[in-house]
């Protein structure tokens, strides 16, 4: 492909077979394109892993262990980070990963959203670090009328219905071509490759949670509560296991089943030997 186009954080992708070149023809929308995926993933040495590093890597937990899960999926399959827009296939070079959070338990408490981008390469320790730091920013941000959300809140908020309705529609449209203003899309969170939600820490069951149109955000993850799984072999032995449950959604025209595949052997071999995320990934 000659001189690709270019839009956001991705770069086109030329379509190798007339299927992946016809799919976002045949299913334009995103919500057209939903597959739902349920993992129950065995998390007991997890567990185990951030017990033992919790000193070496200050507030390590199992959502710095996920995010760094998808970093290091997108370094081995760079498929799973691409998203569509105006009916082209883009590939991200980085990894960029929302999630709301809240400052404290309460219906009325404070919410807001983190959206750290992180490089391929990056460690455990230094995704841990970034990721910190941007809830860091983020609850700092909460009161303050000078940061990008609160003042994009607050513009949208004194626009009249009628001509915030036609904004919107521009917007998507000006979306749909790629060429939504930087300042905005750098303000919130639905240019993210990836979404994940914590339904279990407000009491939850995991859930399937849609994409959105607007956007590009390919992959929505939602994490369960974890629980505990009772299992008794043929000689009356019983053992237990901890699970994390986690659903997801995903935008199925950015990459083949095949291609998936091999991106949740990577989860699973993470979740079996977590220390290989202490380490930078070098390709191989």
């Amino acid at each position: 492909m000659k001189n690709p186009r270019k839009v956001y954080d991705g770069i086109e992708v030329p379509a190798n077979d007339p299927v992946t070149f016809m799919m976002p023809y045949v299913m334009p929308r995103r919500t057209d394109s939903e597959a739902y995926f349920d993992f129950r993933l065995d998390v007991s040495k997890v567990e185990n892993f951030i017990r033992e590093h919790q000193k070496d890597i200050p507030g390590l937990s199992i959502f710095h262990f996920i995010f760094a899960v998808i970093v290091r999926c997108c370094a081995i399959t760079p498929q799973v980070n691409r998203f569509i827009t105006g009916n082209r296939l883009y590939q991200r070079e980085q990894v960029r990963i929302a999630m709301n959070i809240k400052k404290n338990l309460t219906v009325d408490g404070a919410e807001t959203i983190i959206f750290p981008t992180f490089e391929k390469t990056e460690s455990l320790k230094e995704i841990v670090e970034k990721t910190n730091q941007a809830a860091k920013e983020a609850m700092a941000d909460l009161n303050n009328p000078e940061s990008d959300v609160d003042k994009l809140t607050n513009l949208l908020q004194k626009m009249p219905h009628f001509i915030l309705s036609i904004f919107v529609k521009f917007m998507i449209h000006l979306d749909k071509k790629g060429k939504l203003p930087k300042a905005l899309v750098n303000a919130q969170p639905f240019h993210s490759g990836f979404y994940v939600t914590n339904v279990g820490s407000i009491g939850l069951p995991v859930i399937y949670h849609h994409l959105y149109e607007f956007g590009t955000t390919s992959i929505f993850i939602a994490i369960g509560k974890k629980e505990t799984d009772t299992t008794m072999d043929c000689h009356g032995e019983i053992s237990r296991t901890r699970i994390l449950p986690i659903k997801m959604v995903m935008d199925e025209r950015i990459c083949d089943g095949f291609t998936f595949s091999r991106a949740y052997r990577t989860i699973t071999r993470l979740f079996a030997n977590p220390e290989l995320l202490l380490e930078s990934w070098k390709p191989e």
